[in-house]
């Protein structure tokens, strides 16, 4: 009896799982790394592959043998005690004529889709990885020739490392930041890329984990909190969003007031200015300076306009959103040109000016519905936790005078914005502005979970109340307070998108700036395609017959590049006169490499492989030797 009682325990646990090694496996990875445990030998340096069966059945066919199982191959790249891993089927006539059989696919519909995963996407994941090396004034070898006008410095920033010791960042957006720089002379191009010299980076390089400070999620595993006074001293400096030149100093931002300089010509640093020790701030008592715009304008005389946010720290009293200069003579002084007190301060990443306008000069600030709370923030030190999206509150309109006249404020429906691709005077008592919005804040979407598994970032949209970003005009008229919008291009023929029209990232004519205008380039996501990843950058024509429309496109499959940048040519009366450069990271290639275009057609004239990967980037400028600046 007792024999009998074993056996059957030993029946119940023994074989457990084993059915699984005869199921099929039809994902396939690229180039991602493993967590192992323990330590490898150095000397185990070099890649391990195996083979055998990844598919055992084909539309309504079953192979009845283990060994007919459609090839897979899997590699383990071993390097510096680290390990990388991709699987992939074998691209064999066999799989090929398998899946192009009508017999052997439940129909059409699904031949396309599956013919699709297995080709688009190559290399996305790569975006999200480490590039640890850095070079100086490397020279690029071009292909084709670059116009003799073309001639100064393309600064590109964003993540360029997503982990330390063993904590992983969990967004996109908290990398360490990284500065690239690609000099055009004679026709020549050289480059070179260095992560911006910290506090944030220094502190977690010393101790081999992330710093404290504020980032938009927690990493994984979570960072030790040091509580209140370790927020108050943490620096908050991994400036990583944008640029802008002030005097001889290349000052790099993000959404706060502190600003860190580097040497525009070598990318060293010279100099940190902490944004809540800054002179002349004018806040309400009880209120500090928590955050501000990652896109200032740069002004006749050299300085730089932006917008700050000011919190309360208790629950009670006001909040302020001001518009301030600096000066390229007095980097920390902050020189307030008008503000307006609210309930509360709201999240604004980027804000429109006019210019030229008769009457003095406007500024255009949309206080959407997300607000910080001070104590969440200070307690995790996380943009998730101290970020508030309270629904049913309307997206404020405030137009202010940049001479501290009169402003005016209207109430519109609730959206959520990131970038402005231009706004001006469009009459008397009428200001004007075109804009990304969404239903949903675009920060959720760049969550390392989401930018790294195809499904979830190709629906995200779809599934958050079909939050696809779209570029809206929008009308205020200063008198009544009466706003009109209009979406300028819905999906279809005019966007060559039948997804959605999403754009983003806007460049435009520096001419243009501030004034009505006829067109855009703007990067371009969801381009003919269901995939976010289909990346391309397109020129549209607001003032083309039967309305605005994408007239241009460069893009590639599974290449995907970064926000475009415009460099006029001189003397032209033609507003799309001149070249496009930017960044592409190639999948198919897994290589990295600076793309000039005419700016007209986006046809490439000139591209070079560049010595490193550069992983997602964010915004970029362009300043000629003339020390013009493109915005």
């Amino acid at each position: 009896m007792r024999v009998a009682l074993v056996a059957a325990v030993l029946a119940f646990s023994e074989d457990v799982g084993y059915e699984r090694l005869m199921e099929d496996a039809l994902d396939e990875v690229a180039d991602v790394e493993v967590t192992m445990s323990g330590s490898i030998p150095s000397y185990a340096v070099g890649s391990f592959f195996l083979t055998g069966p990844g598919r055992f059945s084909m539309g309504k066919e079953k192979m009845t043998h283990v060994f007919d199982g459609f090839a897979k191959v899997h590699k383990w790249s071993f390097k510096n005690g680290k390990v990388r891993f991709t699987s992939k089927f074998l691209p064999s006539e066999f799989l090929n004529n398998s899946l192009s059989c009508a017999t052997k696919i439940f129909n059409a519909v699904t031949l396309v889709a599956a013919v699709l995963a297995l080709s688009e996407d190559v290399g996305y994941e790569r975006l999200m990885q480490d590039s640890l090396d850095e070079v100086t004034d490397v020279e690029v070898t071009m292909s084709g020739s670059i116009p003799s006008y073309a001639a100064g410095s393309f600064f590109l920033t964003g993540p360029g490392r997503f982990s330390m010791g063993k904590e992983k960042m969990t967004h996109v957006f908290d990398g360490f930041a990284k500065v690239h720089k690609w000099s055009f002379k004679d026709g020549k191009v050289r480059f070179t890329s260095k992560f911006l010299p910290s506090e944030f980076l220094n502190n977690s390089l010393a101790k081999n984990a992330v710093d404290w400070g504020v980032l938009a999620q927690e990493t994984d595993p979570p960072r030790r909190n040091p509580g209140p006074i370790g927020f108050l001293k943490a620096p908050n400096d991994n400036q990583g969003v944008n640029m802008v030149k002030l005097g001889s100093t290349l000052e790099l931002l993000s959404d706060t007031t502190t600003f860190l300089g580097v040497d525009p010509e070598t990318l060293d640093f010279k100099e940190q200015v902490k944004g809540l020790e800054m002179a002349n701030q004018s806040n309400p008592l009880g209120d500090v300076c928590s955050q501000g715009s990652a896109h200032p304008y740069t002004m006749e005389d050299g300085s730089y306009l932006s917008l700050r946010e000011a919190n309360k720290l208790t629950g009670a009293g006001k909040e302020r959103m001001a518009l301030y200069r600096v000066h390229p003579e007095s980097h920390s002084v902050m020189d307030t040109l008008a503000y307006f007190d609210v309930p509360r301060a709201s999240y604004s990443h980027s804000f429109g000016i006019t210019r030229g306008r008769a009457g003095g000069d406007l500024a255009v600030v949309l206080a959407q519905p997300v607000f910080t709370n001070i104590a969440k923030l200070m307690s995790k030190a996380t943009m998730q936790a101290g970020f508030e999206t309270p629904e049913g509150v309307g997206t404020m309109i405030h137009v202010v005078p940049l001479d501290g006249t009169e402003q005016v404020a209207v109430e519109t429906r609730p959206f959520f914005f990131s970038h402005f691709a231009n706004s001006w005077s469009s009459g008397p008592k009428k200001v004007s502005f075109d804009v990304a919005i969404a239903s949903a804040l675009f920060m959720g979407f760049f969550d390392m979970g989401i930018q790294t598994n195809k499904t979830r970032r190709d629906n995200w949209f779809a599934e958050n109340n079909n939050s696809y970003s779209t570029t809206v005009r929008f009308e205020v008229d200063l008198e009544t307070k009466q706003v009109t919008e209009k979406e300028l291009l819905p999906k279809g023929e005019a966007c060559q998108s039948e997804i959605w029209c999403q754009l983003d990232l806007y460049k435009i004519h520096p001419d243009d700036e501030g004034k009505d205008y006829c067109g855009f380039w703007a990067w371009h996501t969801f381009a003919n395609s269901t995939a976010f990843s289909s990346w391309a950058v397109s020129r549209v024509d607001l003032c083309a017959p039967g309305g605005a429309r994408v007239v241009a496109m460069w893009k590639q499959e599974n290449v995907y590049p970064s926000e475009p940048t415009f460099v006029p040519k001189p003397g032209s009366k033609d507003r799309t006169a001149g070249v496009v450069m930017f960044k592409v990271f190639d999948g198919n290639k897994n290589e990295s490499r600076i793309v000039v275009t005419d700016a007209t057609t986006l046809e490439t004239i000139s591209e070079g492989v560049l010595p490193i990967h550069i992983p997602f980037s964010v915004h970029g400028r362009w300043y000629g030797d003339s020390s013009s600046v493109v915005v």
